[in-house]
C-alpha cells in the first residue's frame, strides 16, 4: 500500500522535503499551490539567488555564504525549444501562469537531475513567471545575480529584479550595451567582465566606473595559456588593456586578474591617489598577469617614496568585505600585510600599503 505525498501530515511532509535536494523541492512545488505552499514552509533562506543564463535558455542556483566560501546549490534548469511533440506537451502552473511544457530527465553528468522545455515564443512569459515562482518559494531578503554566458537574453535580463551583482563570460560586449544593461540594473555593488569589450570608450561619468566592485579579467584560453596575438596587441591598444576603466574607475575595490595592462596605469593610479585627484572611494586593489608573464614594475614606481611599516601608523592585516567581494577572487583570510610598503597622502592625508611582486600588484587604503 502506498500513500500519496500530500496525504502525510504536515510534518511529516516537511520532514521529508528537508531530506530532498533543492531542485528537487522545487519540482515538487510545481505539481500544486498546496505543495508550494508546504514548501514555503520550509522556509529557505539562501543568501544569493543566481539566475545563469546562456544561449537557450537559464538555469538558477540557490547560493548559501558559508564561512565566506559559497555552496552553490541547482534549482531549477529550464531549457526553451523550438518545438514540443503534442503528445509530451502537459499543463503546469508556474508563477501564477498557466504555461505548456514538458519535464525530460538529464544524464546522470547533469547537475540538474531534469530539465523543463519551454516553447522559445513564449520565453518572455516563461522568465517573467519563473522569477515570480522563485520569490514566493525564497521570501527572504536574497542577493540577486546574473551570470551572463551569453548575450541573447540580455535585454529579456530586465524581467529579473533587484539585481546587485553581474558577471559577463562573453567574447565580446560593445560598451553601449553595457551602459543600457547598467540603465536596466542601476543598483550593482558587484561587476565581472570576462569579454573583450568593443564601441566607444568609456569616461569618467561611464555607470561601468561608478560601481562599487569591479573585476577585470584578461583573455586566456581555456587550457590557461594567453594567446600571444592577444598579448602583443593588448600591449600595443591601451582600449583593450581597459586603461581608460583603470582611469576613470570611481569605485571602491578594483580586481584586475589575469590581465595584459601597463604597469604605468596603475602608477599613476596611485599618483593620482597620493594627491588626491582622484579615487576618493578607493579602498583596494588586486592585480595579476596572464601566467607565464612577469609585471616590471620597477621604472614605474621608483617615483613613490615608499615606507617599511612601523608596527603602528596602520593595521597588520585587512580583510576584505564578504558581502560584496566575489572570494573565488580573493583569500577569505585576513591579509597579512605586515611586510607590505607604505605610502600617505599629500598634506597628511590617509596611509595605504602595497605589495609589489612579478606576479601580482596588491594595494590597500587604510580608514
Amino acid at each position: 500500500m502506498s500513500l500519496s505525498f500530500p496525504k502525510f501530515p504536515l510534518l511529516v511532509q516537511l520532514e521529508v522535503l528537508k531530506q530532498l535536494e533543492l531542485q528537487e523541492v522545487f519540482l515538487l512545488s510545481l505539481c500544486s499551490e498546496k505543495t508550494k505552499r508546504v514548501v514555503q514552509r520550509l522556509n529557505i533562506k539562501p543568501t544569493n539567488l543566481i539566475y545563469l543564463f546562456w544561449e537557450n535558455g537559464v538555469e538558477v542556483f540557490a547560493g548559501y555564504d558559508n564561512n565566506h566560501n559559497q555552496m552553490k546549490h541547482h534549482v531549477a534548469d529550464v531549457e526553451f525549444v523550438p518545438a514540443i511533440p503534442i503528445d509530451e506537451v502537459k499543463p503546469m502552473k508556474l508563477g501564477g501562469n498557466t504555461i505548456s511544457y514538458r519535464c525530460i530527465e538529464t544524464s546522470l553528468e547533469e547537475k540538474c537531475s531534469h530539465a523543463l522545455h519551454y516553447l522559445a515564443l513564449e520565453d518572455l512569459t516563461v522568465l517573467e513567471s519563473l522569477q515570480r515562482h522563485m520569490k514566493d518559494l525564497f521570501r527572504f531578503d536574497t542577493r540577486v545575480q546574473l551570470v551572463l554566458l551569453s548575450l541573447h537574453y540580455i535585454n529579456m535580463s530586465c524581467i529579473i529584479n533587484d539585481v546587485t551583482y553581474t558577471y559577463f563570460n562573453v567574447e565580446e560586449l560593445d560598451t553601449e550595451q553595457l551602459e543600457n544593461y547598467l540603465t536596466i540594473h542601476p543598483g550593482q555593488d558587484s561587476l565581472q567582465l570576462a569579454a573583450k569589450l568593443t564601441g566607444p570608450l568609456l569616461k569618467s561619468e561611464s555607470k561601468l566606473c561608478s560601481i562599487k566592485t569591479l573585476a577585470l579579467h584578461g583573455l586566456q584560453h581555456k587550457d590557461g595559456l594567453i594567446d600571444l596575438f592577444l598579448f602583443f596587441e593588448s600591449r600595443q591598444n591601451p582600449r583593450q588593456q581597459f586603461s581608460e576603466v583603470i582611469s576613470n574607475f570611481g569605485g571602491e575595490y578594483l580586481f584586475l586578474t589575469d590581465f595584459v595592462y601597463d604597469v604605468t596605469d596603475l602608477a599613476q593610479l596611485i599618483r593620482r591617489w597620493k594627491s588626491k585627484e582622484a579615487y576618493h572611494n578607493l579602498k583596494f586593489v588586486f592585480s595579476t598577469p596572464p601566467r607565464g608573464i612577469s609585471i616590471f614594475f620597477e621604472h614605474a614606481m621608483e617615483q613613490f617614496n615608499f615606507l617599511e611599516w612601523d608596527g603602528q601608523r596602520r593595521p597588520r592585516t585587512v580583510k576584505l568585505d564578504p558581502k560584496i567581494i566575489n572570494l573565488e577572487l580573493t583569500s577569505s583570510e585576513d591579509i597579512d600585510c605586515s611586510e607590505w610598503m607604505d605610502i600617505q597622502q599629500d598634506g597628511g592625508g590617509k596611509w595605504a600599503s602595497i605589495m609589489l611582486s612579478q606576479i601580482e600588484i596588491q594595494f590597500v587604503v587604510w580608514d
